[in-house]
């Protein structure tokens, strides 16, 4: 429990760390999250609940949306890179091959997850499966995502074979790490749906926008913490591709 703990605390320390280090590359989910908020504040979402609910599907919300997932995931690539070097800042921003190239093609494979919940299996039994395959799956191919901005290729079943020993860590720690967060996140848009007041509700959702930034980073900071419990990620990956 101590170890989890410290990897808890962990997480939203080197992540606020990372932010002062790196303003620029933190910023970038904060400005896609407000841009989202300004596109449903346009189709009336935080009107009344009753828009809220009628908004939910609407089409441009939703290819916003996919857009802001992109850029939730952008910063890993430094952020990786960055807590792998021990904080160097000069590591953190080069971009190196095979480095970006491997990124690139996770990065690919995540806005395909993406598109998917979002406009083919967004309902239903499917859905439900889909979702659940997801928190299984990603978790278990860790490895391969923290790997990829490093410059070191992890094949997927590689991953789940390193991982497998500590699914349940795997699965259950970037869920609890996120929780604290993800329950501000909610309670800001649920409230600014509820709030009568224009101003407070730009407020409300401005202050949501730094609270989704800084949990895209304790997200990532989380993938790095299961990723290199088995192992560190350099000095395994010969060993995990024999």
């Amino acid at each position: 429990m101590s170890t989890f703990l410290t990897e808890f605390r962990a997480v939203h320390t080197r992540s606020l760390a990372f932010a002062a280090a790196l303003p620029l590359v933190a910023a970038v989910p904060l400005v896609a999250e407000f841009i989202q908020h300004v596109v449903e504040m346009r189709i009336g979402m935080y009107a009344n609940p009753d828009a809220a609910e009628a908004t939910a599907d609407n089409a441009q919300r939703l290819h916003f949306g996919f857009a802001k997932v992109i850029a939730l995931s952008l910063p890993a690539y430094f952020f990786f890179r960055w807590l792998h070097s021990g904080g160097g800042r000069n590591f953190a921003m080069r971009i190196e091959s095979p480095a970006a190239g491997l990124f690139a093609l996770v990065l690919a494979l995540q806005a395909l997850f993406a598109w998917l919940s979002l406009f083919v299996w967004t309902g239903g039994p499917m859905g439900i499966g889909f979702f659940v395959f997801g928190l299984i799956f990603m978790p278990l191919v860790v490895r391969f995502v923290v790997a990829a901005p490093l410059g070191v290729f992890i094949s997927p079943l590689q991953s789940i074979r390193t991982m497998a020993p500590h699914a349940l860590f795997a699965i259950l720690f970037p869920i609890i790490a996120m929780l604290p967060l993800m329950i501000i996140h909610y309670a800001l848009g649920i409230g600014a749906i509820f709030v009568e007041n224009a101003a407070l509700k730009w407020a409300m959702l401005g202050l949501d926008s730094f609270v989704t930034a800084w949990l895209a980073l304790v997200m990532i900071a989380a993938q790095y913490v299961i990723a290199t419990r088995p192992a560190p990620i350099a000095a395994s990956a010969a060993t995990e591709a024999a």
